[in-house]
């Protein structure tokens, strides 16, 4: 196996074996049809030139189809012609019309197929004054030309239908990972321009308002300057995997080990955001520690953005079959604005995980945001530590 692979990935050196293999076959195949055909001539130098012609016009089968075609139709012709035995010469032309079909168009093959027919009904009915009649040669002639012609058709039409398939294949994988991107991006830059807008803003207004308040100043543009940083850092890490860049070794992959950073990035003056984690943290697949940590990322993003609330809370808990994760804020609530696309996104996480992904506003005001991510077959590592704070009441009827 190893030999015959090495032979298709040199397809010269495999035409030319198996040119020899398939010479060797006829000439010792062709020796025993002398005793069974006494009024026909017997084998001589002249008949095995004929036959090794035949064979070494198989070596350029794929190369030059046509012209392989031609030269065992002759070979064939002329052992025929000059009173050489009938036998297993006729696999010259068969093999090298099946090559021509199967390597060819069939605008090439049918109209070569069929001049190859009209000649050898003629050389048969005319000049070889065949005593069988028309139809049984027409019969005759047309099977043992046409069956190898439909054989390579439908091979090459099996073979471009399997690179079809897999040019489709590769298309529809470099889309997914074309939208798998872009939708990393959106969840990084998204939550990353939320954060900053937010303390710039905050900065803005101490600045206004308080002249004077310059320390609450700097914390909010060391917060601008983190935040920025990170999401730099965390793009660095996203589109490594599509360009092959090297991602920068200090920064972990985003997952649900950040999810205190995470927080602590996203709380600020105007927003509190808790953070409990409940039962012992475990090993998870990466799609579901990813999926988990840009659900999270999204639901803080939209309460940054159209919530306008004063406090948040993240809930993480491991479960004995998945993870859940909620998000809820004491915000303004009501229905999604319309034309948005992150609760989708979202959604989309969840269900491409074999999960399910809820979200709506609470009875007392306030939105919630609960996931739940099966873990499915479980990598086995070390679990990041994952920081466990304390959950304060939130206002709105939040559970």
């Amino acid at each position: 196996m190893h030999l015959l692979h090495r032979l298709a990935a040199r397809p010269q050196r495999y035409d030319a074996l198996f040119a020899l293999v398939v010479g060797v076959l006829v000439v010792g195949c062709s020796w025993p049809t002398q005793t069974e055909q006494p009024d026909r001539l017997r084998l001589d130098a002249a008949g095995f030139a004929l036959l090794t012609l035949g064979a070494l016009a198989l070596v350029v089968r794929r190369r030059w189809a046509v012209l392989a075609c031609v030269t065992t139709f002759a070979v064939v012709t002329v052992f025929i012609g000059v009173g050489y035995p009938y036998g297993p010469v006729f696999a010259y032309v068969m093999i090298a019309v099946y090559s021509l079909a199967a390597w060819r168009d069939p605008r090439w093959s049918v109209p070569v197929t069929a001049v190859l027919i009209v000649l050898y009904l003629w050389l048969s009915g005319w000049v070889e004054k065949e005593p069988d009649g028309l139809l049984f040669n027409l019969f005759t002639t047309t099977f043992w030309l046409a069956t190898p012609l439909v054989t390579g058709i439908a091979v090459r039409m099996r073979r471009v239908s399997v690179e079809q398939s897999a040019i489709e294949e590769r298309r529809r994988h470099a889309y997914e990972e074309r939208l798998l991107m872009a939708q990393e991006v959106h969840d990084v830059v998204g939550h990353s321009l939320a954060v900053i807008s937010m303390n710039a803003g905050a900065a803005l207004h101490v600045l206004s308002r308080r002249p004077d308040t310059a320390p609450q100043v700097e914390e909010s543009l060391r917060a601008i300057r983190q935040t920025s940083t990170a999401a730099l850092d965390e793009l660095r890490v996203t589109l490594s995997a599509f360009t092959g860049a090297v991602a920068a070794p200090d920064r972990p992959a985003a997952g649900l080990g950040l999810l205190p950073e995470l927080v602590a990035a996203t709380t600020s003056d105007r927003l509190t955001v808790r953070l409990t984690v409940h039962g012992p943290t475990r090993p998870l697949r990466h799609a579901v520690d990813l999926a988990g940590y840009r659900i999270a990322q999204e639901a803080l993003t939209n309460v940054l953005r159209h919530a306008a609330a004063r406090h948040a809370a993240v809930d993480l808990a491991y479960g004995p079959h998945g993870v859940a994760l909620t998000v809820a804020d004491d915000g303004r609530g009501g229905s999604p604005l319309p034309g948005g696309s992150g609760l989708d996104s979202m959604r989309e996480r969840a269900r491409a995980l074999h999960g399910v992904l809820d979200a709506g506003p609470l009875p007392g005001g306030g939105f919630r945001v609960h996931a739940v991510l099966p873990y499915g077959d479980i990598v086995h590592q070390q679990p990041e530590p994952v920081a466990t704070g304390v959950l304060s009441p939130v206002p709105g009827g939040v559970a």
